[in-house]
């Protein structure tokens, strides 16, 4: 097997070969990706870039407005998936099918800066690596700022990323990291890095360029929305150190009423869930700083340079999303489960990485004990990836027969695994899911060692042939990139059967007939404004397109709405003097009393729901004169 892989690789290919690979990957990308965008159920996240972007663009809202929506994230977030609704034309359609073009453009910009320093062949394989990662590619389907993020970081490493890089191009990667810190404040590593890497390769002169781009476009975007765009700021700075900012802050006894509870364990599981979901970009960056070399390991200094600076940028952005996500214990703004969303922001920072080093690092001989720290590696991610996939564990897993035991001795018959467990140690079902799924997951782990230990072993060990840890990771790498398919399955599931595109843009048309102009609605219609992007002559309650994400219990109520937060106070004044009442169906049961038949008439029950979850249809009700 392994001659038959050495002839496959040192076989004279065609030089279109690697191109046609890339575009077949490029094109189940594109499949995967369009699939996604007509049956995924539009979330919270999306219903607000959606409908804040659209009303930003028309005037009416500006992004930081007192009173207006909630802008909680940098303003290109809104800016830029509103420019192309008010271009192409408000709703679903234009958003997703923008954010797929986006994620497009993602691979080409990953594709021709591996192409840069590897070659056709492994820029080809990157491409493939989001082809058969279909979490990623759900991500990336949807309006939602990940892919935005990703694109932005794509073609900054081409613009600055290798020797001899143009002036024109440096400016331009410098505006590029500089708009990703304006559309997502949690990316202000990325402008803080960049600066000095370009001084450090490009040299000075360059360098002061670069900064002057970069630093005007930031502070210019800043003086526009100045003061109000601190609120971004604040929540990221000791309340302690920084009191000129309360006023941008909620005040301490507006309460948020989002605040789950999340245990150890969870955590580890969306730990472990973004590895999986991300395997080869995550565990090629582990294994790249266990195997980098000394400064004259590398072929070239500019290899040495961007490898660092894609390894410090990725580590600082890995470490800040897993301590906001998982380890944060500040609920009202962390979400646990977020985690693996979070890595796709700089999923190509971590692919470009492993190219770089791949392509541009020299094989040095390990220490003795580091063949023995990358067996622990694989095992314990193995474990970790089999807890991960607990919840998908198979009945016939842990109905394994047994035989039946009492006092040590053997009894007739056998009883189920579970039943053992169960009875002997007196575990819960998910506690026995957890434990058989990781013993699984180390099975493997350790299977697959002893099969590249043998391997090795036969290739045999001289100077020509990697040593066994080299040998383990590759393996490790390539089987996680043959498995991608398998290890996304759950987080890539296909969530509807129908149309959801279509769904609302006809349940939006229906809702923009009925109506009436400049009427003003309450919205408790579910999670996603969605359908009210394709209603435009209508005025909302702002803070509701964050749901009760925004919702605070207590706080002065002239504040919290200053801040775009609603309370129960303000709750009660919208309900007075709202016209129209949008309220989902699962949800009607506590509005029943509130919307009689005195005061309230029901419109016709729309014959279309946005999405296909159970009591997702929605009732609306107008006030009587």
């Amino acid at each position: 097997m392994i001659k038959k892989i050495e002839l496959l690789k040192n076989k004279e290919w065609p030089s279109w070969a690697p191109m046609v690979v890339a575009a077949l990957g490029a094109l189940l990308y594109l499949i995967q990706a369009v699939m996604y965008a007509y049956t995924t159920v539009p979330g919270l996240d999306e219903g607000s870039y959606l409908l804040k972007g659209i009303l930003y663009l028309r005037g009416v809202y500006q992004p930081f407005e007192p009173y207006g929506p909630f802008t909680n994230k940098a303003p290109f977030a809104f800016l830029i998936p509103g420019f192309a609704q008010y271009v192409f034309g408000a709703g679903l359609r234009t958003g997703r099918f923008f954010f797929i073009f986006l994620g497009m453009l993602t691979l080409l910009g990953v594709w021709v800066t591996a192409r840069r320093w590897s070659g056709n062949w492994l820029a080809a394989g990157t491409v493939w690596v989001f082809a058969l990662s279909s979490y990623v590619i759900k991500t990336y389907s949807v309006t939602v700022s990940e892919v935005l993020i990703a694109c932005l970081l794509a073609w900054m490493c081409v613009c600055v990323l290798g020797d001899e890089r143009p002036l024109w191009q440096i400016i331009l990667g410098s505006l590029l990291a500089a708009l990703a810190v304006l559309t997502r404040q949690n990316m202000a590593p990325v402008l803080v890095l960049l600066l000095p890497y370009i001084f450090w390769q490009h040299g000075r002169q360059k360098g002061i360029w670069a900064f002057f781009a970069g630093a005007a476009f930031f502070l210019a975007v800043h003086i526009y929305y100045w003061p109000n765009i601190l609120t971004i700021w604040a929540p990221w700075l000791p309340e302690n150190l920084t009191p000129f900012l309360d006023p941008f802050r909620l005040p301490k006894d507006a309460a948020p009423i989002w605040d789950p509870s999340i245990d150890f364990w969870n955590r580890v599981n969306a730990f472990f869930q973004g590895i999986r979901y991300h395997f080869v970009v995550v565990v090629g960056f582990v294994f790249s700083l266990i195997l980098w070399p000394r400064p004259r390991g590398w072929k070239s200094a500019s290899g040495m340079r961007a490898a660092v600076f894609l390894a410090l940028l990725y580590f600082i952005l890995f470490s800040m999303h897993a301590w906001a996500a998982v380890a944060s214990q500040y609920e009202s703004y962390s979400c646990v489960f977020c985690f693996s969303n979070y890595l796709a922001f700089f999923d190509p920072l971590g692919l470009l990485l492993l190219v770089v080093f791949y392509s541009q690092s020299e094989n040095r001989k390990l220490p003795r004990l580091f063949p023995i720290l990358v067996v622990l590696l694989v095992l314990v991610l193995s474990a970790g990836i089999g807890y991960s996939l607990f919840e998908s564990i198979g009945r016939w897993v842990y109905e394994i027969p047994v035989p039946r035991m009492r006092n040590g001795q053997f009894l007739p018959g056998t009883t189920g695994l579970v039943d053992v467990l169960t009875q002997r140690f007196d575990l819960s079902l998910t506690v026995i899911k957890r434990i058989l799924s990781s013993g699984m997951g180390f099975l493997v782990g350790i299977g697959f060692v002893l099969a590249a230990f043998f391997a090795w072993r036969r290739a045999g060990s001289s100077d020509n042939h990697p040593g066994f840890a080299y040998r383990l990771i590759n393996s490790f790498l390539v089987l996680g990139f043959a498995l991608a398919p398998l290890v996304n399955a759950r987080g890539s599931r296909v969530e509807c059967q129908q149309d959801l595109i279509a769904a609302n843009e006809q349940l939006g048309a229906y809702l923009a007939n009925i109506i009436p102009s400049n009427s003003l609605v309450y919205w408790d219609g579910g999670l996603s404004v969605t359908p009210l992007v394709y209603v435009p002559s209508i005025r909302i309650f702002p803070p509701q397109i964050n749901s009760a994400y925004t919702y605070r219990d207590g706080g002065d109520a002239d504040t919290v709405y200053r801040l775009s937060h609603w309370n129960g106070e303000l709750n009660e004044q919208w309900k007075d003097s709202a016209d129209i009442f949008i309220i989902e169906a699962k949800r009607y049961s506590s509005w029943k009393d509130f919307l009689n038949p005195q005061e309230f008439e029901e419109y016709q029950k729309p014959l279309i729901s946005p999405s296909c979850i159970e009591g997702a249809e929605i009732r609306i009700f107008h006030r009587l004169p």
